[in-house]
C-alpha cells in the first residue's frame, strides 16, 4: 500500500514558499523553462499570459509550489527589448509591441549584442539584413555584430569582392567576423565572451551551428539539446564564462517601420552625408541634375546594392505606399549613347547596331560583367565575367543568350542584339548537339518506329 503524503511536509513547504531569481530560456505551451542556481527548472506562466507577457531572456523571480513544480510570479524590470517588424498581421505567440500602427515581434530581452548571420553567396549578390539589423539592434539599445559564414564556399576571387564589402560594415557594426560556423572562431568568442547576445539569420545560415561551436569553446555544450537542424522558436544557451548565446528562428526580413533620419544616417552614412549636398533639398536622387548620389553611383563610389536598400528604408519611413514607390533606378548613364570596351577580347563596342535600348554584353564574343551599373554588363553585383553558355528561342522566335557567371555560377538571360556575332551564336547555339546524351544510333531507331 502506496504512502499518502504527509499533510504536514505540503503544510511546511507551503509556508516556506521559498522564492528565487531565475532566467527564461525558453516558452512553451503555458510553461518556461528557466535557468536556476546551474539547474533547468520547468515553470508554469501565470494565467494568460502563455508567453505574450514573458519573453526569453527575462529575469524573473519564481516561486516554488510543490516538491517538483514551480510558477514564475515576477518579471523584473528589463535593460533591452529587440524587436522585428510584422509584414503580416494575425495571431502570433511572439510578444508584440504597437509600432507605427502595426504589431511588431519581439525577439528578446535583456542582451547586450545582436549577431547577425548572413552567409557570403548573400553578401555577395544582396544587401539590407544587415543594415536592418543594425537599426534594429540601435533601437533597442544594444552593440550590433556581423558574421558572414560559409566563407570557405566562395572562390577566393570572390572573396576578395567581399572583403572591399566589408569595409562598409565596419563602420556600420561593432565588429565584423567571416568564417565558417563549423570551424572555431576565436575572435567572434572574444567579442562576445560575458556578454547576453541574439544571433539573428535567415534560415539555414548556420546559426545553431555557430552557437555549437562558441558554447563547446566555454565548455557549455551539455545546455544545448536538440538537433542542429532548424530552430522553431527562441532558445537562450548559457556558457560556463558567463556567456549568454539565444538561438532564434530563421527570418529573412526585417520588416522595421519608421526609421528616422538620425536612425538611417547611423546605418548609411556614406549616402545620407552627401544627400546633404545635393542641389535640391528636396532631391529624390533618381533623375535630377546636381544630386550628389547619382554623381557617387555613376563613380562607384557607393554601392548600388546599398542604395537601394536606403531607397526602400526610407520610403516606408515616409510612408509611400508600395503601388506609389520609385521604380528601381537604371544607373547606366545613357548606355545606348556610350561605347565601351569589352573586359574579356579587348574589342571595343559602339552604340550603334544594337537594336534595342541596352547592350548588356560584347556584340564580338557575347561575353558580359556580371553588375549593372555600366554598359556592357549583367544584372548582379559580384563583377564576374558572364560566359556565353547557350541560347533559347521565345514564343515570337526571337533568340536569348543563357550567360553563365564564371564567379559566382549564376545563369542570366539576355536577349540578342542586332549586330550579335552570328558564328558565336550557331557555335553555342549547336554545341549541346555535339554531345548528345544517348547513342545515336537510338536516334535512326527512334525516326524508324514512328
Amino acid at each position: 500500500m502506496k504512502r499518502k503524503k504527509n499533510e504536514t511536509e505540503w503544510g511546511n513547504l507551503e509556508g516556506q514558499k521559498e522564492r528565487q531569481q531565475g532566467l527564461v530560456a525558453w516558452i512553451g505551451n503555458k510553461q518556461a523553462l528557466v535557468l536556476l542556481e546551474g539547474k533547468k527548472i520547468v515553470c508554469m506562466l501565470p494565467g494568460g499570459d502563455n508567453g505574450l507577457e514573458t519573453a526569453v531572456g527575462d529575469r524573473v523571480i519564481v516561486e516554488q509550489v510543490s516538491a517538483q513544480q514551480y510558477r514564475l510570479i515576477e518579471i523584473l524590470p528589463r535593460s533591452t527589448e529587440l524587436y522585428r517588424g510584422n509584414r503580416r498581421q494575425g495571431n502570433r505567440r511572439e510578444g508584440k509591441q504597437q509600432q507605427g500602427g502595426r504589431d511588431d515581434i519581439r525577439i528578446a530581452v535583456n542582451a547586450d549584442c545582436l549577431v547577425a548571420v548572413v552567409s557570403a553567396d548573400y553578401l555577395l549578390h544582396q544587401a539590407g539584413y544587415l543594415e536592418m539589423a543594425a537599426a534594429a539592434a540601435r533601437r533597442a539599445g544594444m552593440e550590433a555584430g556581423f558574421f558572414i559564414s560559409k566563407w570557405d564556399l566562395v572562390k577566393e576571387s570572390a572573396q576578395g569582392l567581399l572583403y572591399e564589402k566589408l569595409d562598409i560594415y565596419r563602420k556600420t557594426g561593432n565588429f565584423v567576423y567571416v568564417g565558417s560556423a563549423r570551424e572555431p572562431q576565436e575572435e567572434l568568442i572574444n567579442a562576445v565572451k560575458g556578454k547576453s547576445v541574439v544571433i539573428a539569420g535567415d534560415r539555414g545560415c548556420g546559426k545553431t551551428t555557430l552557437i555549437r561551436g562558441i558554447l563547446q569553446a566555454s565548455d557549455g555544450i551539455e545546455g544545448m539539446e536538440g538537433p542542429a537542424g532548424g530552430t522553431n522558436t527562441a532558445h537562450l544557451y548559457a556558457g560556463t564564462d558567463g556567456t549568454l548565446l539565444t538561438d532564434t528562428p530563421g527570418f529573412r526580413d526585417w520588416a522595421l517601420s519608421h526609421m528616422t533620419e538620425e536612425e538611417l544616417g547611423a546605418v548609411f552614412p556614406e549616402i545620407t552625408e552627401l544627400a546633404e549636398e545635393c542641389r535640391f533639398a528636396d532631391c529624390s536622387h533618381t533623375h535630377e541634375d546636381g544630386c550628389r548620389i547619382l554623381e557617387a553611383l555613376r563613380e562607384k563610389r557607393i554601392r548600388r546594392e546599398r542604395f537601394d536598400v536606403y531607397q526602400k528604408m526610407k520610403e516606408e519611413t515616409d510612408g509611400i505606399p508600395p503601388k506609389m514607390r520609385r521604380t528601381r533606378i537604371d544607373y547606366r548613364h545613357n548606355p545606348c549613347l556610350e561605347s565601351f570596351v569589352c573586359q574579356v577580347c579587348g574589342n571595343p563596342a559602339a552604340p550603334d547596331g544594337a537594336g534595342s535600348m541596352h547592350r548588356n554584353h560584347c556584340p564580338k564574343c557575347l561575353c558580359s560583367v556580371h553588375v549593372d551599373n555600366e554598359p556592357g554588363d549583367r544584372a548582379s553585383l559580384c563583377k564576374g565575367i558572364m560566359d556565353p553558355v547557350s541560347v533559347w528561342v521565345r514564343k515570337n522566335g526571337e533568340w536569348a543568350i543563357i550567360h553563365r557567371c564564371r564567379l559566382c555560377g549564376t545563369l542570366s538571360s539576355n536577349r540578342i542584339a542586332a549586330d550579335d556575332n552570328p558564328a558565336m551564336l550557331m557555335s553555342i547555339a549547336v554545341k549541346p548537339l555535339a554531345m548528345p546524351p544517348f547513342p545515336l544510333d537510338r536516334l535512326e531507331k527512334g525516326l524508324e518506329g514512328k
